[in-house]
This record gives C-alpha cells, structure tokens and sequence, in this order.
C-alpha cells in the first residue's frame, strides 16, 4: 500500500486525479490517494502522514512545485516526485529532472500516461537502494552489539526459554559465538564475592570486564570458550576443548574432554589468585563435574548456584558433587528461585502471544518440576507451582466456557491445588481448551473486523473513506486491514466503496427530487465529471441516461 498525493491549485485537477486513482482496480497499484491544493497544504499534510509519490502542478501561487520537490528531496529523499504542467518548457522539464524528478508530463497527454507514471514510480520506490544501504547499517551496528546480544542470548538459554534452542547453527553464526551447538559444553559460574563500598556501577563494570579478559588470557591457550555477565555480581562461562581433530577414536576424544576439565580447574586457580593480586577482587568458582547438552545448562547452573548460597564463604573453588562434604547423591528438588520466576513470564508471554508450542514446552517443565517435588514430599514448592500456573491460566480460563470447571474456579478450590494429580490433570486439560479457544477466536475476530468496516463504509458513502479514515474507526493499521479484508472479502476494499457507492447512485437516481449533482456527491465523488465516467464505465450508461431507463420502464 502506497500513499499518492496530488497537488495543485486547481480543485478540478486535483478532485479528478483523487477519483481517477481511487476507481483504479489494479492489484500492482494499491494506493491511498490525498489532494491538496496548494504546496503550503501539502507540506503540512507530509509533516502528518507518510507520502511515497506526489504528483504536483508545477507553476502555482506561492510556493511553486520546483521549490517544493527540492523541500521533499531533502526531508523525504525516498519520496517521489512526478511533474503535471500544462507548459511544455524544456528548461522546467530539466530543472525538475535534475532535483529528481522521476517524471515530466503534460496536462494534455491523459490519464493513461499519469497512470504509467505512477507506476513506475512505484517500481522505483520497490527496489530503491536504500534499503540494501539500511540493511547493510543495521549489520554494521550490530557487531558493534554483539557482546550485549551474545549476554542476552545466553541469559535466556540460562532461563530455559525454548526460543534459545531453535535453529541453534544459525543463531551461533549470527552472534558469532565460537563454540559448537552440536557438542556438549562445560559451564563454570563465577560470583564476585564482595564488592568494595565504594564501588559505583562504572567501578563494577569495568572489573568485570577486567575479570572476563584474565579469564580470556588463560581459558584461550587450550580451550574455545565464551563468557557473559549474569545479574551483575555473576560471571557464566561455557567451554569447550580447542579441537577435536587430533582425537579421531572416541576413546581418545573422551579423554580430551576429561583432560578438559583438569584444565578448567588448574586454571580457574590462577585466575582467582590473578584477579585478587591485580584487581584487588576475591571471587569464587563452581565448575560442572561433567559437560552437558546445551538444553540443560540452565539445570547445571541452577545447580552450581547452590554453593553461592551462604554468603560467609569466600574464594571458594568446587567442581559440583567432588566435596568431601557432599552427599553423593541428593533426591531433592533443586531450583533456582529466579530461574523459576522467569518461567513464570515466559509462560505468560508465550499464553497472551499464542506460542503454543513455547508455551507447552516451558509448562512441562514445570509440571516436571511439581512432579518431582509431589513425589519427594516438597508439598510447599509443588502446590506453588500448580497454584502460580493456574493463576496465570485463570484471566483467560474465565472467557472459556463451562464456566463452572474446576480452572474456571480454582482458586477458591483448596482440595484441587493440595491435590498434585488432579492439579497438574486440570491444568492440562485448560490449557488445552484455551489454544482451542484461541484458535477458534482469531478466525472470527477477522469476520468480525470485515462486519465493522462494511457497516462503517455503508454508513459514510458520501463522505470520507480514504483507508486513514476507515482504519482511525476500527482501530487497526492500515496496511495490515487492507490485506486483511482482501483475504477475508475476496476482494479490495476499494473496490468494495465503489461497488456500494454504484448501488447507492441507482438508488438515489430513481429519485427524481434529486439532481445529478446532488447524486455525484451523495456518493462521494468530488467531481461530477468523474462520476459521470465512473458511472457509465460501470453501466454502459450515462447517469441521465440510467435514470430516463427507468422512468420509460416505469411507463
């Protein structure tokens, strides 16, 4: 969709050219189409609403179309400009080319060759340059961006959103990040133990950041890695071996893996003893004892997180479960409280977004989490989580119907929530119903939308109905409601005024209190010449000549 508008001093050309282009029912030429009157009207018109061709008289009173195409060149570059005069003057043709012009015609040439021009200018805007140049900014910006995306990125794999383990290869490629997606990976997640008082947050970052390169300089010598900082006192990184080409047997390769982590530990000893010695920063380490998949890093984390939890304990340097005062296997629940949190939001996003699958995925994980806590007697963390899910469920459980259904009511159930089984049942079974809803509610919510804007059409025939108008009273973007009621309607919407304001003129014409002019704008032409042509393109007869027809048949 491509906004057109026409200027000149002259009301007749200007109200002609509006109806000739809304008429047009060309799929390659979707246009909204705007008049103005003098080049002042127009300039406050672009200051308001996007243009992307202007069609202007060149000689007008004040401000001429010379002075106002250089005004355009300079504010909307991508604009463009097509010339009508009625003087056929070389010297105006080539001062308008040289501003950039994409054309020149004469009032006498006819509407066929301001169409072609229009068109052209169309062709233009679709494959101008500046988009490739645009693009090529936005990937220069974005390498300039890409610490803070790779942070991002691992923060929500760190959250288990299912976003992060899609089409992992490409999103690698894309945030630079050296280490495979296809290979397991070791995670060590480092706390700043204590922060001097008089530390700013321009302090604190910049040790940080002094923390990652020491790790660089050591972790690089035999092992591809990359780091991120994790709310603000953590640091994560992920590791993996250099390279695996000098290892073709599996035995050799898990080896290599296993010297790994012997590396990983020896070093992370000087990196701690560095950063205390340089930065004045005493920090501690938790490293994974195995490598991991990477749709469980969030787990491991989550586990390493355990031994940062007394805050008295300081240079601390662990590989999870080698403590002599571990216990060698614990059937507990281990969840990080904001890890937990965060699936909460997601799980909300994902419901109000309609990504059913994201969302099903990160509800079995929780429903996993409740699982496991109901089984081990953790009563408090498993009736949280059926008591959260469902809270997040309810606002839109409330618009299912069986409005009596135990969702629709849980929250004045206790036996419901105390009960694991038939919580975790129920909250399947709703959320189920609710994609269903969903689904049902986005096909009619369409129907619905294409009702409105027809009742406001036919309640406005004579009056505005440029698509602005109509998508101000639905409430809608304008591309996206032209589109979308071509799709639903089978046809343009344009072309759907033009066949209700026909209806309206033959009623109005069997009416002989009424002129022909008064016809011509009860339907919304602004030019009874156009309506004249409009009407006998659509009948093969004049409008006076409609009318006798049926005066003679009434006979």
């Amino acid at each position: 969709m491509y906004r057109l508008m026409i200027v000149d001093n002259e009301e007749y050309v200007v109200n002609g050219l509006v109806d000739l282009f809304s008429r047009l029912n060309d799929p390659d030429m979707e246009l909204e189409v705007i008049g103005a009157y003098s080049s002042k009207d127009a300039l406050e018109l672009m200051m308001r609403t996007k243009i992307d061709i202007v069609i202007s008289d060149i000689r007008m009173p004040g401000m001429s179309g010379l002075e106002l195409q250089r005004i355009i060149q300079g504010r909307w570059s991508r604009c463009k400009t097509i010339f009508l005069s009625g003087y056929d003057d070389f010297n105006y043709a080539q001062e308008a080319m040289r501003y950039g012009s994409v054309n020149y015609i004469l009032k006498t040439e006819g509407d066929e060759v301001i169409i072609e021009a229009v068109k052209r200018a169309i062709h233009l805007l679709r494959d101008d340059s500046e988009l490739q140049q645009i693009v090529q900014q936005a990937k220069l910006q974005l390498q300039k961006a890409i610490t803070p995306l790779q942070r991002e990125y691992f923060s929500i794999m760190l959250n288990g959103d299912p976003y992060a383990f899609r089409q992992m290869e490409k999103q690698f490629a894309e945030l630079d990040i050296p280490l495979s997606p296809n290979k397991p990976v070791f995670v060590v997640a480092g706390r700043i133990d204590e922060w001097n008082e008089q530390y700013g947050y321009y302090d604190q970052s910049l040790l940080l950041y002094g923390l990652q390169n020491i790790a660089k300089e050591y972790l690089s010598l035999s092992a591809v890695h990359v780091s991120f900082v994790h709310d603000r006192s953590r640091v994560v990184w992920f590791i993996q071996p250099v390279s695996e080409d000098n290892a073709p047997s599996p035995v050799l390769r898990d080896h290599l893996w296993r010297m790994t982590r012997h590396f990983i530990y020896g070093t992370f000893e000087s990196i701690q003893s560095t950063c205390l010695d340089l930065l004045h920063l005493p920090i501690s380490v938790a490293i994974s004892r195995d490598c991991v998949s990477w749709d469980n890093v969030g787990r491991v984390y989550a586990q390493l997180g355990k031994y940062f939890q007394s805050g008295t304990k300081k240079q601390l340097l662990v590989v999870e479960g080698e403590r002599i005062d571990e216990q060698t296997v614990q059937e507990e629940v281990l969840v990080d409280t904001k890890q937990l949190m965060t699936q909460y939001e997601l799980l909300s996003y994902n419901l109000e977004h309609q990504q059913q699958s994201a969302f099903h995925q990160i509800l079995r994980n929780l429903l996993d989490i409740g699982s496991h806590a109901s089984r081990h007697g953790n009563w408090l963390l498993a009736t949280q989580i059926s008591t959260t899910v469902l809270s997040i469920i309810q606002p839109y459980a409330k618009i299912l119907p069986q409005p009596d259904s135990a969702v629709a009511q849980a929250s004045y159930n206790p036996e419901l929530l105390l009960n694991w089984h038939e919580a975790e049942a129920e909250i399947k079974k709703r959320a189920e119903a609710l994609f269903e809803h969903k689904k049902t509610d986005a096909e009619t919510e369409g129907d619905e939308i294409i009702h409105k804007v027809n009742a406001f059409i036919q309640s406005r025939l004579g009056g505005d109905l440029t698509l602005n108008a109509i998508a101000q009273a639905i409430g809608h973007n304008p591309s996206y409601l032209s589109r979308l009621y071509k799709h639903k309607a089978g046809l343009g919407l344009s072309e759907y005024i033009m066949e209700a304001r026909l209806r309206l003129a033959k009623e109005l014409l069997a009416q002989p209190q009424y002129k022909i002019s008064e016809v011509s704008k009860g339907v919304g032409f602004l030019s009874e010449h156009y309506f004249y042509r409009f009407f006998k393109r659509a009948t093969k007869l004049t409008p006076q000549e409609y009318r006798e027809q049926l005066v003679n048949k009434g006979q």
